[in-house]
């Protein structure tokens, strides 16, 4: 197996590591949150994310992929790109911290004036670890990026439970948050070799800006309407509504956000190295759309159909309203890692401008998504997103067709065989509802949902099995895996 290829298969494995395993660690602290404290609470952090995203998107602007997509980014690039960052992160600071009885009034809520000051600190600290992630990606070091990044989420969920038990409300979310980014940029600057030089390079920032600028561009729209539902329904309905839709898409996230991060994580740098080179890129692409498919499609279909008993079970009977938003998300979320993968290609390709461009179409069609959904509340909103989720992917494979001859048809071709899969898997599962008791139907509908699928996909011999027992092969010892064919 090729160098790329290995680096690549162990990038993947590690990205999963710190991923799922962050996200697994995030995932109980907020069941154990979510019992201790109000469905309100989630809501009041829910009005600051679209503050802190799109701030976020500004500090990043770009250069991250700049320096990711630069064949040989120098010392002096790395240099200008730190205190870039942790300047225009001290100034949006200001601008929010000054703007906090603005946002209070906005959403009628004066407990946000405090909040919104003490959360948004951790744009600050993030801006000071932002390179060393950087150059662990770019060396696909993804096993220091899961230590770090796991450690701080475990010591930031001890300080949040604890503070929600000792009676802090709140402000238990805002101490988890603020604590798990001091703790990853603490570690970061522990684990990299990398420090910074005192030097500010005109020339390097332009060259960098120049192909990231595009990206700020695209991040600042996509991190906008990937939050605006959170303004949308803050403003019109009310925090308790919010905290329920919010834990919703935070669940729905842990897996089909979590895995599309670990595929663009490794992805992006890997296909950048060969981005000349079309076959091998439509060759491998093709591969990563099976595998992320045959993954991604049971389990959104799967904790669609389980989301009552799950829900209920884990989070307690008074987060209910949570379960036909959760349903609906999921729905929306199957195709999200294709559509996103498809963008990965544009970049990989130095198509910037092309991605500032679809991204400028898909937001209009959003807008008029929301406007239509609004007239049928909450749900009408999420029914908007699965429109959406669906047009984009069809825009974003339309243009990779073009750029690397791998058409909408030889994608949906490829996405064809898991999808009958999981349909038949999800009408199994269904039975589980003649159950009265909600944990015997959860069982029921884990235990039959997985050897269903499992069992249908050796049967028609799916290309992701044997790719992922390669991928294990390369994981694993040698002897221990001498007879797997491919």
């Amino acid at each position: 197996m090729s160098d790329l290829k290995s680096q690549t298969i162990k990038g993947v494995f590690w990205s999963f590591i710190e991923k799922f395993g962050s996200q697994f660690i995030l995932l109980i602290s907020q069941i154990v949150l979510a019992r201790l404290l109000e469905p309100e609470d989630f809501g009041l952090l829910g009005m600051i994310a679209i503050f802190i995203a799109i701030s976020q998107a500004f500090i990043d602007s770009g250069f991250d992929n700049a320096l990711i997509q630069k064949k040989n980014p120098t010392q002096v690039d790395f240099s200008t790109v730190f205190f870039f960052n942790i300047s225009i992160a001290s100034v949006l600071y200001l601008i929010l911290f000054l703007a906090a009885p603005l946002i209070a009034d906005f959403f009628r809520s004066p407990h946000l004036l405090n909040l919104t000051r003490v959360v948004c600190l951790i744009l600050i600290i993030n801006s000071f670890g932002l390179i060393q992630f950087v150059k662990f990606k770019i060396d696909m070091d993804f096993r220091t990026i899961a230590q770090v990044v796991v450690i701080a989420n475990l010591f930031s969920a001890v300080i949040g439970i604890s503070m929600a038990l000792t009676n802090f409300g709140v402000w238990a979310l805002a101490g988890q948050i603020l604590s798990m980014y001091f703790f990853r940029t603490l570690l970061f600057w522990f684990k990299s070799s990398w420090k910074p030089s005192f030097v500010f390079s005109i020339q390097s920032f332009k060259g960098l800006f120049n192909f990231g600028s595009k990206l700020l561009l695209s991040g600042l729209i996509n991190q906008t309407f990937e939050n605006i539902y959170l303004l949308v329904i803050g403003r019109m309905f009310s925090a308790t509504a919010l905290g329920f839709y919010d834990q919703a898409r935070k669940f729905q996230q842990v897996p089909v956000a979590t895995l599309a991060q670990v595929v663009g994580n490794v992805t992006f740098p890997a296909f950048s190295k060969i981005q000349d080179e079309n076959e091998r890129l439509r060759i491998g692409f093709s591969k990563l759309i099976k595998l992320l498919v045959f993954i991604n499609f049971p389990l959104m279909i799967g904790l669609a159909v389980m989301a009552d008993p799950l829900l209920i079970v884990i989070l307690g009977a008074k987060w209910q309203p949570t379960v036909p938003y959760f349903q609906l998300l999921c729905v929306a979320g199957m195709i999200y890692t294709v559509h996103t993968s498809n963008l990965n290609i544009l970049k990989v390709k130095g198509r910037s401008d092309l991605f500032l461009y679809l991204e400028i179409i898909k937001k209009g069609i959003v807008v008029i998504a929301i406007a239509v959904g609004l007239q049928w509340g909450i749900i009408g909103l999420i029914l908007g997103q699965i429109f959406t989720s669906f047009v984009s992917f069809f825009i974003n494979a339309f243009f990779t067709g073009k750029l690397i001859s791998y058409t909408i048809s030889d994608q949906l071709k490829d996405m064809s065989q898991a999808f009958l899969i999981t349909i038949f898997t999800a009408a199994v599962m269904s039975l589980g509802w003649l159950i009265q008791n909600q944990i015997l139907t959860l069982l029921y509908q884990i235990l039959s949902g997985i050897g269903t699928y499992l069992l249908l996909a050796f049967i028609t011999k799916q290309e992701a099995i044997s790719d992922g027992l390669l991928i294990l092969k390369e994981l694993m010892p040698t002897q221990r895996w001498k007879n797997v064919k491919s």
